[in-house]
């Protein structure tokens, strides 16, 4: 296999690939070919080992050492993967940033003309892109997961792109909180203080809402930029049954501390964030393993509870009653 040859080092990055890994030796070298293969695109790749067990983080490094356009990072023992990213955001030198997964597939059509029209319009900070859902490595696609799909297309409307600051566009807070679709302007969010969160699982829901809440205009686009593979006994959390699925809680409550520390954005979207907890919750409730989920309902009603006074009227009056009585109900039994 051959790489792309190395370009000037005195060309501006175009873009930082932050991934995360896991157990995901096979998949590094096939994935960084890909990247690097990317049209008219100056690259880099940071591989952020997170306690690996199956030598990914020797290939890691043997990566980096054949390959300029590579960086080897490692957390010192399995920390999850917004730890992982967390460690490479600081060592991202391009213009733009993208977080993929190691085991996804890529669609790298997409990005060039991403960049190109936020290059065209510099307060466009985020660009969210389609990917497709796939169970295991072969079969059929299914386009985006329903509800999501049904988001972006009352935004698009038919049109391959729209443009708007995200007080027009507020129900892609509610959108899964994937990372790998989305394309970052590396410098401003560097300036807002992006972050992922600390928790094992779930550690997506604060990095998506960074991404959205801190951007002056978002670029909503149906081009798919990524195959999500959810792998039968895999690390995904969608196989996690376990008091893993406890942490969605320390997550959420990571994300309402950042609408708490910024009170203008928490009037205007916290009831997004109510609503996400309710779906949450329902979601989770179904899959975690019967020993933990009497402990999963009073986390529920812990998080509930930590809700201020001044939201729940806004919501009960104006915003979104129906999420306000549904905490009703749920608090009083």
């Amino acid at each position: 296999m051959s790489f792309a040859v190395p370009l000037a080092s005195s060309r501006p990055i175009d873009l930082s690939i932050i991934v995360p890994v896991y157990n995901a030796r096979h998949h590094l070298r096939p994935l960084v070919e890909t990247f690097l293969g990317l049209d008219r695109l100056h690259c880099e790749i940071l591989l952020a080992d997170d306690g690996s067990s199956d030598g990914s983080a020797e290939e890691i490094e043997r990566l980096a050492a054949a390959i300029p356009q590579v960086t080897a990072l490692h957390n010192p023992a399995n920390l999850g993967a917004g730890h992982a990213r967390n460690l490479a955001w600081p060592h991202a030198r391009g213009r733009y940033t993208l977080f993929f997964d190691a085991d996804d597939r890529l669609h790298g059509e997409a990005i060039a003309p991403t960049l190109a029209r936020m290059d065209a319009e510099p307060d466009i900070d985020t660009a969210m892109l389609a990917y497709r859902y796939q169970r295991d490595a072969i079969g059929g696609f299914t386009e985006m997961l329903y509800a999501d799909q049904k988001i972006a297309e009352s935004y698009l409307r038919g049109a391959p792109q729209v443009v708007a600051p995200l007080d027009e566009m507020a129900a892609l807070l509610k959108f899964t909180n994937y990372p790998w679709n989305k394309i970052l302007r590396t410098a401003h969010f560097r300036e807002t203080g992006l972050r992922f969160g600390a928790t094992k699982v779930n550690n997506d829901i604060l990095g998506h809402w960074y991404s959205l809440l801190f951007a002056r205009r978002v670029l909503l686009g149906s081009q798919v930029i990524c195959t999500h593979i959810v792998y039968r006994g895999g690390q995904n959390l969608t196989n996690r049954f376990s008091a893993d699925r406890l942490q969605m809680f320390d997550a959420l409550d990571e994300t309402y501390d950042l609408l708490l520390a910024h009170p203008a954005l928490r009037r205007r979207f916290v009831h997004h964030f109510w609503g996400l907890c309710a779906t949450l919750a329902q979601w989770g409730r179904r899959r975690v393993d019967a020993g933990h989920r009497l402990e999963f309902e009073s986390r529920y009603r812990d998080l509930i509870s930590r809700m201020e006074i001044e939201d729940f009227a806004r919501m009960r009056l104006v915003q979104a009653p129906q999420i306000a009585d549904r905490f009703v109900k749920e608090l009083v039994g």
